[in-house]
């Protein structure tokens, strides 16, 4: 049985984040107790690079999107994004492609940085480097004009258009990045993400171009993120930064 390709890569990328998810645990549990997760605050952010990035190297893309994370022990942030898109593009062959959408993704991030001293006692965080996972999906209404159609056999041409087409498409992204809190709980940071296309409820015989929230469907896609927004704190773990 051939397993496609993008399930291999996949697969070897989630194996290698759950490498560094165990080694991980693994340092913490050397601790004489092991501590529950505790609730440490929350983050919320919007990205500044998907509009400039649209309307520079994008051309005829406009996509905007922010996300809302928490942070459990300052060591595992569960996030979710939502943003919504729309693409219309003309192809060398005159015909043209129209898709908007909203789309939502579903993950973790994971500090690296250590959050212990040398005496076992929690560090406070106010910035981290991380790396993460990501499960996109997006319901996509597209539709296509002007797409030309040639019968060899009878020698005949003809332009099709389809229109109020629907398609579900899933894909997932590993992330990695910085986070900074600048200043009374101003958040900045950044973030790189390779996207592997999954599955669409499309046949063999018909693609998705774009698709909102992952790009060009016909390979792995290559983002950067800039982010600006707001942490907030729990008193307990405020106090811990004035000692």
């Amino acid at each position: 049985m051939d397993i496609p390709k993008r399930h291999i890569i996949v697969f070897v990328l989630l194996c290698s984040v759950a490498s560094v998810a165990l080694a991980q645990k693994a340092a913490d549990s050397e601790a004489k107790k092991r501590e529950k997760l505790t609730y440490n605050g929350w983050s919320t952010h919007v990205d500044l690079a998907s509009p400039i990035m649209g309307l520079i190297a994008d051309k005829g893309v406009l996509t905007g999107e922010g996300g809302f994370d928490l942070n459990l022990s300052n060591r595992f942030f569960p996030i979710l994004e939502l943003g919504y898109a729309s693409v219309n593009s003309q192809a060398i062959n005159g015909s043209n492609y129209a898709a908007t959408a909203p789309f939502m993704r579903l993950g973790m991030n994971f500090n690296l940085l250590k959050t212990k001293d040398k005496e076992g006692k929690p560090k406070p965080h106010r910035n981290y480097a991380y790396i993460g996972l990501r499960y996109g999906m997006s319901v996509v209404n597209y539709e296509l004009a002007n797409v030309p159609i040639t019968r060899d056999y009878w020698n005949e041409s003809q332009l099709l258009s389809w229109s109020g087409k629907n398609a579900y498409a899933g894909w997932s992204e590993l992330t990695a990045g910085v986070r900074v809190d600048m200043a009374k709980g101003f958040t900045m940071g950044w973030s790189v993400r390779l996207k592997l296309f999954l599955h669409s409820s499309l046949d063999e015989k018909q693609t998705l171009w774009y698709v909102p929230g992952y790009g060009n469907s016909a390979g792995n896609s290559f983002t950067l993120n800039y982010i600006l927004g707001y942490t907030y704190y729990t008193k307990k773990e405020r106090a811990k930064f004035k000692n």
